[in-house]
């Protein structure tokens, strides 16, 4: 443990939790109990809260011996000493219960009895998250990846980018589902989620990590925000709410993707773009997507995004009618990457609830992992490098 000490404070009605969590706090020699209460708040007025405030503890124990009368306690203590940090304890391990703890702002769940060493870890993680870390502000890779015209396959693009990144040790992946008017990722990858970017958004004002995560459906490695599912044609976020979301998840995860509709306006494109670390545009070889992605680049020409700007031309192959120099020149930007066209193993990816990338070793899942290393600026296998060359060179597609 490190040598700081943690202003601690216990709200429970139980003498025999508080003296257990007390001598537990002070046998790490890293806390201190600063302010103990014996009853629940129940406004933000409350004593209670005043004699937390008091005491400035960064860390409250809340005891869930009524489940009901201490999540309206976390809920006030969240808002009224927001920087505290806040573990409860239980004697039930209901995941519906944890998750309602997770909205009312805790960060931890402790189930009892509680040890010395699942106090200790929890401290811990504490410190490694506060301050006292010295590395807070640190903030991921986040990459929107959108297009012009439906049907590019800008969606198959994001996910499989998501699995790709996925598959390094230390990576923490995110994937979120901003599409409109209802999403698709989760239909794409078989996910029956609980909770969708909607629960995300309207909890921006307090959301967290922790908060964050609970809302995420894990899939092959990935955590995934699915989209609404509703249908509402034209609505887009709050844009406050839509700035958290994105800053909180660049401080949880080490990469982001985001599947963006082309559709938004320029106040909202333009906040997405500048906290994006690039703009991945997808189109395939045809002029309709042409015709519609110069005046989409035009936009995010507007916005801000040239700089960041990555056009992938998705579906390519040797007897495409419309060249590599043709479509840099129409649009006025170089092509960043080429994918290869494989339609069948895209469609069995998709029936399958996978990501290609993850499913098998064509010519199309290694792209995807080059093209990944790439934008994530990591070296790629010299095996697989050269493997993927050659076979390129020969299809005369990249």
């Amino acid at each position: 443990m490190a040598a700081a000490t943690i202003n601690v404070g216990i709200m429970a009605p139980s003498h025999e939790t508080r003296d257990l969590l007390r001598n537990q706090v002070t046998a790490t020699k890293s806390a201190i109990v600063s302010a103990e209460a014996d009853q629940y708040c129940t406004v933000s007025t409350d004593p209670v809260v005043r004699r937390f405030l008091d005491a400035a503890v960064e860390l409250i124990f809340v005891d869930l011996q009524d489940p009901h009368k201490a999540i309206r306690s976390l809920q006030i203590l969240h808002s009224s000493i927001p920087s505290s940090w806040l573990i409860v304890c239980s004697n039930v391990n209901d995941p519906q219960l944890i998750i309602d703890t997770m909205r009312a702002g805790a960060r931890e769940f402790l189930v009892k009895p509680i040890t010395a060493a699942q106090l200790s870890k929890a401290l811990e993680r504490y410190l490694a998250d506060s301050p006292h870390a010295g590395n807070a502000g640190q903030t991921g890779q986040l990459y929107v990846v959108t297009r012009a015209k439906g049907g590019a396959g800008a969606t198959s693009v994001a996910i499989n980018l998501a699995s790709c990144l996925s598959e390094t040790a230390e990576n923490r992946v995110a994937l979120i589902d901003l599409t409109s008017p209802v999403g698709d990722i989760a239909a794409y990858l078989n996910i029956k989620p609980q909770f969708t970017v909607s629960d995300a958004l309207s909890s921006a004002s307090r959301l967290d990590p922790v908060l964050l995560e609970s809302y995420m459906s894990r899939a092959h490695g990935i955590s995934v925000l699915p989209g609404v599912k509703e249908f509402h044609p034209g609505h887009m976020p709050d844009l406050y709410e839509l700035a958290n979301v994105l800053e909180v998840t660049a401080q949880t995860y080490t990469h982001t993707i985001l599947d963006l509709p082309a559709s938004w306006d320029e106040d909202h494109t333009r906040m997405v773009v500048e906290m994006s670390t690039g703009v991945i545009v997808v189109l395939t070889p045809e002029l309709p997507a042409l015709w519609r992605t110069h005046r989409l680049l035009q936009f995010l020409d507007r916005s801000g995004g040239t700089e960041k700007l990555r056009l992938i031309l998705n579906r390519c192959g040797a007897s495409d009618e419309i060249s590599n120099s043709d479509i840099e020149k129409v649009l006025s930007h170089a092509v960043y990457w080429r994918l290869p066209n494989n339609y069948n193993s895209a469609i069995e990816a998709i029936n399958s609830g996978k990501p290609l990338a993850a499913l098998n070793h064509s010519a199309l899942a290694r792209s995807y992992h080059e093209l990944a290393c790439r934008l994530a600026g990591t070296a790629a296998p010299e095996k697989r490098r050269r493997l993927f060359e050659r076979l390129f060179d020969k299809a005369g597609v990249n």
